[in-house]
């Protein structure tokens, strides 16, 4: 109701001006000619689910043979006005990555008519990869005779409701083949396909699957859900602004606040640094922890959310981020303790002066979660993210990198953290064998990254993974 009837103010004021506008006359003064009069017009409200305003969507109205167009301004509303046309308009409100809403109203003679309009986010399915696990703990790749790799990952396919795709078989599953961009290798060494034992040495190596589908495909149950303690890290940097404009990481965030089970306990934090507009840098971190006993906890984190839509800005600290969050997560008491990283890009802090700074940060943060007990699940959006990065992060920790093309894939990924934290989503456990023309690439300390399409929930799409190739005893 407070986002509403902001809106409502803020359309008051364009409404007075119009009404001074149609009551003044080009003649002579005095009388009914020069009285105020209210426009003949259409006031639309457009918001999301949780009353968060919707800025930018395209309104239409058309009455009979007149087609009048808006947009809505920051505070989600758009002022249609009609000129001598009275009855029923047909209204379409229409925005990139939301479902498009049509309604009724009318049109009446110097009357203003409000129309509210929920729209509804456009969502698909979506993945992510884990280390394979069994009841004896991970399973460790094979290097052939001959020559291959053979070696296990498992992964969480979720639709667009953020429930598991149960069913899927072999043949839905495939494992991309992978070759080095030299292009992307002029300012820095970017691996693309296969990391040696010593990054220092730039290797990459080109490998492909040597059957179209994995050799073997295990469906496994999740296990009891248990409570956990996990604290959100929301990318505020600069690039947000065009890889999220619609906030579709803030909407996904309320989405896994509105999951929490009895025992649950969330941390919301967020950051960037050098230009940044959030409150403390590198990281703030909103106190205190939340959960789902409290009375309106979890909401209390929503205007917050809301705030951060116009805290944008600065560059993106993520490791110095998380060695600063990482201690506050290890107090709670539930077991499963977590730290959720969404992003849409790189450590734009360790890559000065020096790129291969980076992997030893990298490193020393996976080393202190850790020592804190404190597992690491990655949310990258877009193609721009360091998949290396986000994937070591993970595997390196016992968590999940969940990856997200498109902001649509974002709120069924968010949605299904919760599961992911407690344990109790379902996965599917793959078995590949690879091959490569290049010797080296399958050696012991080697990593291998990767990507497997997906046909699922009516769409294809891809899962990224990250694969570490132990050191030979």
């Amino acid at each position: 109701m407070k986002t509403f009837s902001k809106m409502l103010r803020s359309a008051a004021v364009l409404l007075g001006s119009l009404a001074i506008l149609a009551g003044c006359g080009g003649g002579g003064g005095g009388g009914e000619d020069s009285a105020l009069t209210t426009p003949s017009g259409l006031r639309v409200a457009v918001s999301d689910k949780y009353g968060a305003a919707v800025a930018g969507a395209t309104v239409q109205a058309t009455v009979g043979t007149s087609v009048v167009t808006g947009a809505t301004d920051a505070q989600g509303v758009a002022l249609l006005i009609f000129s001598g046309v009275t009855g029923t308009a047909n209204v379409s409100v229409s925005r990139d990555t939301f479902v498009t809403q049509t309604a009724a109203a009318t049109i009446a003679a110097n009357l203003v008519t409000d129309l509210p309009i929920t729209l509804v986010r456009e969502t698909s399915a979506a993945g992510g990869s884990l280390t394979a696990r069994t009841a004896l703990g991970a399973i460790i790749p094979t290097r052939n005779p001959d020559g291959t790799l053979t070696f296990d990952i498992e992964l969480v396919i979720v639709d667009g409701n953020s429930e598991p795709i149960l069913g899927l078989t072999a043949a839905d599953f495939v494992l991309k083949a992978c070759t080095p961009d030299s292009s992307n290798d002029v300012e820095s060494f970017k691996v693309d396909c296969v990391r040696g034992a010593d990054p220092a040495l730039n290797f990459d190596a080109p490998y492909n699957s040597t059957t179209l589908h994995p050799l073997e495909r295990v469906a496994l149950p999740g296990a009891p859900a248990q409570p956990y303690a996990a604290a959100l890290m929301l990318d505020q940097s600069a690039s947000i602004a065009t890889s999220d404009p619609t906030g579709a990481r803030l909407y996904s965030a309320k989405e896994f606040l509105d999951g929490l089970g009895v025992g649950d306990q969330v941390l919301l934090s967020a950051f960037a640094d050098g230009a940044a507009l959030i409150p403390t840098l590198p990281l703030t971190v909103y106190a205190p922890f939340r959960d789902s006993t409290t009375v309106s906890s979890t909401p209390s984190y929503y205007d917050t959310l809301d705030s951060l839509a116009s805290l944008v800005g600065g560059g993106t600290p993520l490791y110095d981020a998380l060695d600063s969050l990482v201690g506050q997560v290890a107090d709670p008491n539930p077991p499963a303790k977590s730290v959720v990283i969404f992003t849409d890009g790189d450590d734009t802090v360790c890559t000065l002066p020096d790129p291969d700074t980076c992997l030893v940060d990298r490193q020393a943060s996976i080393d202190n979660a850790n020592a804190n007990g404190v597992r690491v699940f990655t949310i990258g959006l877009t193609n721009q993210v360091n998949f290396e990065a986000l994937g070591e992060l993970a595997n390196g920790t016992g968590g999940v990198f969940l990856f997200a093309e498109s902001p649509q894939q974002l709120i069924p990924l968010y949605g299904s953290v919760g599961r992911l934290l407690s344990l109790s989503l379902p996965t599917y456990r793959l078995k590949f064998n690879v091959e490569s023309t290049d010797p080296n690439a399958f050696l012991s300390g080697n990593v291998l990254l990767g990507r497997v399409t997906v046909t699922a929930g009516g769409s294809t799409f891809d899962v990224p993974f990250f694969l570490g190739i132990p050191t030979a005893p």
